[in-house]
């Protein structure tokens, strides 16, 4: 079948073709069918990213922890930590978050206009600790989940991963079931849920629907990796990127980087709301396989005044919403309201 860009289809044919090209067709199967899928390393990236991650991760806990990287064994002894907020502490986190396969079978689960939630480390010790059987569903007063994900994650695996060491596991299918796991459905998951055999340099992806957990670390050393999570642009974020990006980082990354980043949101609002800004951010797909960096083209919106009303955009937002027919959609992208035609 000859994918065209359909108007009713929005950008998903744009994102589907770029999903072929990079050969992640059986990917995107395994998440539809299964709720989780696999990378392989040379999918991932090369030998050099793998190094550079490690290597930031492992400084990244010896800063943390205030102790020597022959101590870090030790130190998460029956333990485990997620290491926030690391995504301005190498610049090799800024390329993992845009990483083309990845953000493209996250953008076919969340929305190609979605943005970084966080991005993190997690450091693993030998021992009993794990992680419950759980789903990443974070609509709490929600009794059961929506058809379509709201967030989604990778898992960019920088150590092997096996039951033994403390790897993943997923229940299977569970994405369709839409609720979260039970206390006792979680118990009787945690050790029968399918764990994860996968060498250093894989990447996981899921979206928030699936069952997931983890096993205890029964080998000597430590399990580390990279996680990066990206929800829908309607959600409040996990970690503070939009209030700590900083144009260097817009101008040294592609396009694709500002949206993740979340500048153009034109929420929350004030008495005049900003639409200015909205209008400002990039519009329509952005190809995961443009690496050139933006340059001066994106800016990081100026501190706005929340409690003056400004006549001139109020008259602007009223003579819009006057019109017969009015998107909320494009009054929240900043765009003009839908017009009527002449013989309407």
């Amino acid at each position: 079948m000859k994918i065209e860009d359909w108007p009713s289809a929005k950008t998903t044919p744009a994102l589907y073709r770029e999903l072929k090209a990079l050969g992640l067709l059986e990917h995107l199967a395994e998440l539809e069918a299964f709720g989780f899928t696999v990378l392989p390393p040379e999918k991932v990236g090369p030998q050099e990213q793998h190094d550079a991650a490690r290597e930031a991760v492992l400084r990244i806990a010896c800063e943390r922890k205030q102790c020597a990287v022959d101590e870090l064994a030790a130190v998460f002894s029956d333990g485990q930590e997620l290491l926030r907020f690391v995504l301005w502490d190498d610049p090799v986190f800024e390329k993992l978050v845009l990483h083309p396969a990845a953000l493209g079978l996250i953008q076919w689960l969340v929305g190609t206009d979605c943005i970084l939630s966080l991005c993190n480390a997690w450091v693993k010790g030998k021992g009993d600790s794990r992680t419950a059987i759980h789903a990443d569903w974070a609509q709490f007063d929600m009794p059961t989940m929506a058809v379509e994900a709201y967030g989604a994650n990778f898992n960019y695996l920088l150590t092997d991963y096996s039951k033994e060491d403390g790897g993943l596991s997923f229940v299977p299918g569970s994405h369709r079931w839409r609720r979260w796991p039970s206390s006792e459905e979680a118990a009787y998951w945690a050790d029968n849920a399918q764990v994860i055999e996968a060498p250093a340099g894989s990447m996981i992806i899921w979206g928030d629907h699936t069952w997931h957990g983890s096993y205890p670390k029964t080998t000597d050393g430590l399990r580390l990796m990279v996680l990066g999570m990206y929800n829908r642009p309607h959600m409040q974020t996990q970690e503070a990127y939009r209030q700590t990006v900083t144009n260097e980082a817009l101008a040294r990354n592609p396009r694709r980087f500002a949206r993740l980043m979340n500048v153009y949101n034109a929420m929350p609002w004030g008495k005049t709301p900003d639409y200015a800004k909205a209008m400002q951010a990039p519009q329509g797909y952005l190809s995961l396989l443009d690496d050139e960096p933006a340059g001066d083209s994106q800016q990081v919106p100026v501190d706005a005044d929340f409690h003056t009303y400004d006549q001139k955009t109020g008259e602007m937002i009223k003579q819009q919403m006057s019109s017969k027919i009015v998107s909320f959609a494009d009054l929240y992208k900043g765009q003009p309201a839908a017009r009527p035609k002449a013989s309407e």
